[in-house]
């Protein structure tokens, strides 16, 4: 009596289990069609990893500490995206009525603050956030099942500005409390 309870109970928490990820898949479909340019989280983009990085997995570890902010890249209608390779300004004339940018973050923050030409970004602003994980020696994203993230790639929607600065900021989540900064001139 009891095996035959607890394959009742098994199977309604797996219809219950994929009744919540099909809501989930429906609604995160949903909000990622906020844009017509298309999300760099669908690229699977390759980076390599800096030489001093020592990939060692440590099971049960803390999350890494905030190591690395930058300015990944910058998408306009005008231009689409354009892959800033750590410059501090755009090449193109980003214009039109869509704004992004991409930020990567090696490492756990827990305080994101993004503004353009001084004005604090509302939370919302960020539209995608995707885990970046190692494989081999190269950053990859989107991580596979299985894989540690160490760090994001965020994106924000600055829509209603042409051009500016676009700064950003974080402060690792732990030791050791670090608070990097970028910035990149948008023109």
């Amino acid at each position: 009596m009891n095996s035959v309870r607890f394959a009742l109970c098994t199977l309604a928490f797996a219809a219950t289990a994929a009744t919540r990820i099909q809501a989930q898949e429906g609604a995160s479909a949903t909000s990622r069609v906020m844009t017509a340019l298309p999300s760099l989280a669908a690229e699977g983009r390759v980076l390599p990893t800096p030489m001093d990085f020592a990939v060692v997995p440590v099971p049960r570890a803390p999350a890494p500490a905030l190591s690395s902010i930058r300015v990944y890249a910058v998408g306009s209608t005008a231009c689409g995206w354009e892959y800033t390779n750590g410059n501090s300004s755009t090449t193109c004339n980003h214009a039109g009525g869509e704004l992004r940018v991409a930020i990567i973050e090696i490492g756990y923050g827990a305080n994101p603050i993004a503004s353009m030409n001084g004005g604090q970004l509302p939370r919302s602003a960020r539209y995608a956030s995707t885990g970046i994980c190692i494989t081999g020696t190269q950053y990859t994203w989107p991580c596979t099942p299985g894989q540690t993230v160490v760090g994001w790639l965020d994106e924000y929607n600055v829509d209603g500005h042409e051009s500016g600065y676009f700064q950003y900021q974080n402060t690792s989540t732990n030791a050791p409390y670090n608070t990097l900064y970028t910035q990149i001139n948008i023109l």
